[in-house]
């Protein structure tokens, strides 16, 4: 008997066939902070492998940028879309936690747009981090985005309608990590503590994250930043410059 797909998994599945999805993930250029890491960590030789990249919103770019980088995602829809938007690009149906890679066959691995947090259950997240190590040569890095969980007791006027998922989920700020349903899709939201923690018990080191308005400070990142980007570098790391994150 075939094992039962978990409902988050099911849910989030669905979404990436819907409209809504397709329009949410056709917007083509960078985060500010995508456009800071991106220049910091990469260079024109270097090969990269995009996970869980949708329609192919960072594969594009960074093909456009010069970088030899193929794009994979768990959804044959949103592939099969980039595809046909963007044929010159090398894009693969793929899981994050079952990586059809060899080992050590890329400079730098990426997830953008929170892309990691709906590997479900957590023991997928764990397995796709492993996995991320087992395809990165030594030195490379791992740059991803996650949701931060402090932030979820903090409510802006601009963003009237969302007040009541707020309220329902504002206690769940004081937990390490809990997954959470947000407009159609179920996702972990973390400390950044905890994010930190289990990408270095797969093998990283931390480098240095990004928050709101471009912040390296590390607690204005846990309590006012709604998701953080991390860089992590497979050790022995190169020398890169030194970032202002300070650990806690």
């Amino acid at each position: 008997m075939s094992e039962e797909v978990p409902l988050e998994v099911t849910e989030n599945l669905r979404f990436f066939t819907t409209p809504e999805a397709v329009d949410q993930y056709s917007v083509y250029r960078l985060f500010q902070e995508e456009k800071y890491l991106f220049a910091k960590y990469y260079k024109p030789s270097d090969r990269i492998l995009d996970l869980a990249c949708g329609l192919a919103r960072t594969t594009l770019i960074l093909y456009e940028m010069g970088l030899s980088v193929r794009g994979t995602d768990v959804s044959e829809v949103l592939i099969n879309l980039a595809k046909r938007r963007f044929p010159y690009l090398d894009l693969q149906v793929d899981s994050f936690d079952r990586l059809h890679e060899p080992d050590c066959a890329y400079s730098h691995v990426l997830i953008s747009f929170n892309g990691l947090d709906l590997a479900f259950p957590e023991s997928q997240r764990e397995t796709a981090l492993s996995e991320c190590a087992r395809v990165l040569k030594p030195g490379g890095t791992l740059i991803y985005s996650s949701h931060n969980i402090k932030t979820l007791h903090l409510f802006s006027p601009r963003h009237w309608r969302r007040f009541p998922w707020k309220l329902r989920n504002t206690l769940k700020a004081f937990k390490a990590r809990e997954y959470i349903f947000d407009d159609g899709l179920y996702g972990l939201h973390a400390s950044p503590e905890f994010v930190i923690q289990q990408t270095e018990t797969a093998g990283f080191k931390f480098l240095e994250m990004v928050g709101c308005r471009m912040s390296a400070n590390w607690r204005l990142n846990r309590y006012l930043s709604p998701f953080i980007y991390y860089a992590f570098g497979k050790p022995p790391l190169p020398q890169f410059e030194p970032a202002a994150t300070a650990r806690p």
